[in-house]
């Protein structure tokens, strides 16, 4: 992986990829809900799903919990998160979601500006060295959030372009290939 535009003579190291993706995966997030109404954001994104309120609602709820796992890792403590039973991410995700519900998205834009902050300088901590093995209980956190920040802005950004198609009476575009290693 390199980061774009790259003229550097050296490819790019673990750390340095994985600190530009947080940044870079956040900020597609955001354009992906930019200028949504507070109704187009309540709109359920498919039948009986979330809507882009609720996953940012959902990815608010997770990024704190990152955060507090990523500050137990550099306190050297056991990184309770990465326990968390599987069985339970369903109910979690939506008490999280419903928690949230009378938040206004933008608060929770905001919210999630703030706690990506907070995490930018907690990544800031790290010593390069952990980015390196796959197996580092922070580069593994690390990792989750990139991917979660990359499968939510997709999935707003195909609703936003189906629903644009539907209003013009086009046919959608079909969904594009997941790129290799997805």
């Amino acid at each position: 992986m390199s980061l774009p535009d790259s003229k550097q003579d050296r490819p790019y190291t673990a750390a340095e990829q994985i600190r530009y993706w947080l940044g870079e995966e956040r900020r597609r997030l955001i354009v992906a809900v930019s200028g949504l109404t507070e109704e187009e954001a309540r709109e359920p994104l498919e039948a009986g799903g979330w809507s882009v309120h609720g996953i940012l609602a959902h990815r608010l709820f997770w990024e704190g919990r990152e955060v507090e796992a990523l500050g137990q890792y550099l306190l050297g403590k056991r990184v309770e998160l990465l326990d968390f039973p599987l069985k339970r991410v369903n109910g979690t995700n939506a008490a999280a979601v419903e928690t949230l519900r009378d938040h206004p998205p933008a608060r929770l834009l905001r919210e999630l500006s703030a706690t990506r902050a907070l995490l930018l300088v907690l990544v800031a901590k790290l010593p390069d060295s952990d980015f390196d093995d796959e197996d580092n209980e922070a580069r593994l956190l690390l990792g989750v959030m990139l991917e979660h920040d990359r499968e939510h802005s997709r999935q707003i950004q195909r609703w936003r372009e189906l629903r644009t198609a539907k209003k013009s009476g086009a046919p959608p575009t079909p969904a594009p290939p997941p790129a290799p290693g997805e």
